[in-house]
């Protein structure tokens, strides 16, 4: 049963709703921020208004300094209903003229700056009698006889109308964003939905078609989606040519089988009525087409195992001088007692890869030789050695050998040289399809003073 996972447009929409989310928050902060600065500047020009207006009462008589409260200097604070205000005045040598006189100070870091600066206006915040109070300080310097120096006006306003109006302007200004928000989201699904549908149509192009039919997909689809469309094409192309070469390779194996089973029903009826002598032929001529038959099958059942094995490339160490020997052990017998000479310098040779389709190739390299190459001293001579990262395996015989333009052609299935002794032909091509399964190289050459060498090169790192 197929593992249920989250859909490609579930995922791409809960990236931007991740994505959304994230910018409300970035907004909600922003908000905040906005709404806090613009409560404090309104709510600072009151106080500021106010301070000036108490400022403007100050006046000197002899040697002390008169204020004047104009209560409607802080009647400009009562917009704000809920919230009390403090005030102070501050004369020279730091006395209280009149006001509450516990108020908090400035702290001491704006405090200790240009005097003159402070005469414009500085605002600060400090709890007060259990609540965080705005004050706004304002500085006049006098300059009369008998008083001369500094006179501080200082009002406060708790912070609640302001911190009330800041999360009024907060919410308005989110207010649309919870909205807009969601249908973002629905206009990205919708939208997600419609750019996906090309993945459905080739979808359903694939699920009409029958098992035969691996064209290439035609349905027009976004670039984004090209190479997941042509990396299907490609299998598709891989696999008709796989289709291809099967057909073939049964068509070829079927022809190849119903020669020798004829041959082995006509000998067969023509022994029930022969002489002891003619059967003794007959017999002869039928063990020779089950030999041959024997040997066709062992090759098709080589081949597909060769094919299976090198799609799997299940890859292990091993030794290749050893199996190089039992390579040669196996294949002997099977033609004869022909000489055969294996030489190399190694006493181990680690190798990683298939032992199995090495040793099959390895042993029908031995059995062509033996079979084709006979002609001459019939010796086989064999070699083992290392270039550069690669370990090289010759095969040399004494026989008539291939000729340049069929050497190509031999590496066919069922492809037989024209010099060649009868066989099914699979051998040469069962040996490239290894060789390349190991990233290596096969080639034929000619051997001098006459045959064919038939070298294969493997590379000696991990495949």
């Amino acid at each position: 049963m197929r593992e249920s996972r989250l859909s490609l447009r579930g995922r791409l929409v809960g990236v931007m709703a991740l994505v959304f989310v994230g910018g409300t928050v970035g907004l909600y902060l922003a908000a905040g921020v906005y709404a806090q600065t613009a409560a404090d500047r309104s709510y600072d020009r009151l106080l500021v208004g106010s301070a000036l207006s108490i400022a403007e009462t100050l006046s000197i008589t002899g040697k002390e300094v008169q204020v004047d409260l104009p209560y409607a200097a802080l009647d400009m604070l009562s917009a704000a209903p809920d919230d009390r205000v403090f005030y102070r005045i501050i004369g020279p040598e730091a006395r209280t003229i009149t006001g509450y006189d516990d108020l908090p100070a400035m702290p001491k870091q704006e405090a200790d700056g240009d005097m003159s600066a402070l005469a414009l206006s500085r605002f600060f915040d400090a709890e007060y009698r259990g609540e965080m109070v705005r004050f706004a300080l304002l500085g006049r310097e006098i300059a009369e006889p008998g008083v001369s120096g500094w006179i501080w006006v200082q009002v406060g306003q708790t912070r609640r109308a302001r911190d009330e109006l800041a999360h009024e302007l907060m919410l308005r200004a989110l207010l649309p964003i919870g909205p807009l928000t969601v249908l973002s989201i629905g206009l990205v699904w919708f939208g997600v939905g419609r750019a996906l549908r090309p993945l459905g149509r080739v979808g359903q192009d694939l699920a009409l078609r029958g098992p035969a039919e691996l064209h290439p997909v035609a349905s027009p689809v976004p670039s984004e989606i090209v190479p997941l469309v042509d990396a299907i094409n490609a299998f598709m192309r891989r696999l008709d040519a796989n289709m291809g070469t099967l057909r073939a390779f049964i068509a070829e194996a079927a022809h190849q089988m119903r020669t020798p089973l004829a041959a082995l029903r006509a000998q067969a009826q023509l022994a029930m009525d022969d002489e002891p002598e003619d059967l003794r032929r007959s017999l002869q001529a039928v063990e020779r087409n089950a030999s041959k038959l024997s040997r066709l099958l062992d090759q098709l059942l080589a081949d597909a195992t060769v094919i299976h094995r090198s799609d799997l490339r299940r890859f292990e160490s091993f030794d290749l001088l050893q199996m190089t020997h039992k390579s040669i052990r196996q294949a002997v017998p099977i033609t004869g007692n022909a000489e055969v000479r294996f030489e190399t310098s190694f006493a181990e040779a680690p190798f990683t890869g298939d032992e199995l389709m090495l040793r099959e190739a390895i042993k029908n390299v031995i059995d062509n030789a033996m079979r084709h190459g006979g002609a001459g001293d019939g010796a086989i001579d064999i070699d083992l050695f290392a270039e550069d990262a690669s370990y090289v395996l010759r095969i040399s015989d004494r026989g008539p050998g291939i000729p340049l333009e069929s050497r190509e052609r031999v590496f066919e299935r069922f492809a037989r040289g024209e010099t060649s002794a009868p066989g099914a032909g699979l051998g040469l091509a069962i040996v490239r399809q290894v060789v390349e399964s190991h990233q290596g190289r096969i080639a034929l050459l000619d051997r001098e003073g006459g045959g064919l060498v038939v070298r294969l090169q493997l590379p000696r790192g991990r495949q």
